[in-house]
């Protein structure tokens, strides 16, 4: 698999967990590239702002010759700050329903990806290790077989790995 077609594999399959059948709005994204540095992290800040826009990072590395998703930062633009959180995980019900984004266990809450929005759930789920496990596994799936996302998501190209 080319590092383009993980990236796109992996933000139909992402899209899909955090979505369901709902379709993405302008309002919010879901990018793909490598590892955020500082610098890079506050421009992606900085244009979240500008375009007043939710943002979902999927970041990749190369292991071992093959392209693996390593980190999940959002960026949520409110009142003109906006929050940025590295190190979320995917999270999974026992039911399969939608997934939530569990950011890092200092932050308070978890998140939801509405279609227009990042929303900002007051709780964590109990079952985290377990749940993380279920969308690991689902992710897995998800990617292997893959997921048709027309017409709900689009998904650009830009040669970024050169």
């Amino acid at each position: 698999m080319t590092n383009t077609a993980a990236a796109r594999a992996h933000l139909a399959a992402v899209s899909t967990m955090l979505l369901g059948n709902r379709t993405l709005r302008p309002s919010a994204a879901l990018l793909a590239g490598h590892r955020l540095d500082p610098l890079a992290r506050l421009r992606l800040g900085q244009m979240a702002c500008d375009a007043q826009a939710d943002l979902v990072h999927l970041t990749f590395e190369e292991e071992a010759g093959e392209t693996m998703m390593t980190d999940i930062s959002i960026f949520v633009p409110r009142g003109g700050i906006c929050w940025s959180h590295p190190g979320c995980r995917l999270w999974l019900s026992k039911t399969g329903s939608r997934a939530l984004l569990l950011p890092q266990p200092h932050v308070r809450g978890s998140f939801r990806l509405a279609p227009g929005e990042i929303l900002h759930l007051g709780f964590k789920p109990t079952d985290t290790e377990q749940g993380i496990a279920r969308a690991d596994a689902r992710l897995r799936r998800l990617v292997e077989r893959g997921v048709d996302v027309a017409g709900r998501i689009v998904i650009n190209d830009w040669p970024i790995w050169q």
